[in-house]
């Protein structure tokens, strides 16, 4: 099986993941950003542990605390994503760091919204510029670069949003998107309420 499609699988169960907690959300299950976050990195461990083509996956959730806002205001970040790949084909260890929020399509934040947000975008972006933005929908989730967000003034973040779940971690998977700097070991200091391991290895 050719690598490029393992990682093409990996990404699309991760997709599906994301659409699950989107589901969710949708039905009103949940409606609570931290608890949004939360289910999303559950789905996505469980997406993502096994056998996936002829890559081995291990998921881990970890939390660093309550996830009541009081750890993000540190980072402005809600949730970080560690990558390890130890393949033959790519070797690294790298993560990135996201800011969640719930605005619906063509729905505009307020300006003290926006401001917040460009505020945690530039507290998450003084760590590391492997910095996102993660908008939480009921009809989907969508992602962008928080140098993009801060960059513009539009507050139809919905709009901003222009990457889907699959392309996000299609990219974080083939390594163009994340920081090397965010080692294992630096996962562990990092204060943000919920972080997801993921670790992916040549299959049998």
């Amino acid at each position: 099986m050719d690598f490029e499609d393992s990682i093409k699988e990996a990404a699309h169960r991760a997709d599906v993941a994301t659409r699950e907690a989107m589901a969710a959300y949708g039905d009103e299950t949940v409606d609570y950003e931290p608890v949004i976050t939360g289910g999303l990195a559950t789905s996505l461990r469980t997406a993502l542990n096994g056998q996936i083509q002829d890559l081995t996956w291990s998921a881990h959730v970890l939390k660093s605390g309550t996830g009541s806002g009081r750890e993000e205001t540190r980072t402005g970040a809600d949730l970080l994503i560690h990558v390890q790949f130890d393949t033959p084909r790519l070797k690294y260890s790298k993560g990135v760091l996201v800011q969640a929020k719930r605005v619906e399509p063509a729905a505009k934040m307020t300006r003290d919204q926006y401001k917040e947000l460009v505020d945690q975008c530039n507290k998450m972006l003084d760590i590391t510029a492997a910095s996102f933005v993660f908008d939480y929908a009921k009809v989907g989730m969508r992602c962008a670069p928080a140098s993009l967000v801060i960059d513009s003034d539009m507050r139809e973040l919905y709009s901003q949003c222009a990457w889907t779940p699959y392309r996000f971690f299609l990219e974080l998977f083939r390594s163009p998107i994340g920081d090397p700097k965010i080692t294992s070991a630096k996962v562990r200091d990092l204060v943000v309420p919920d972080k997801l391991e993921l670790k992916a290895s040549r299959g049998l």
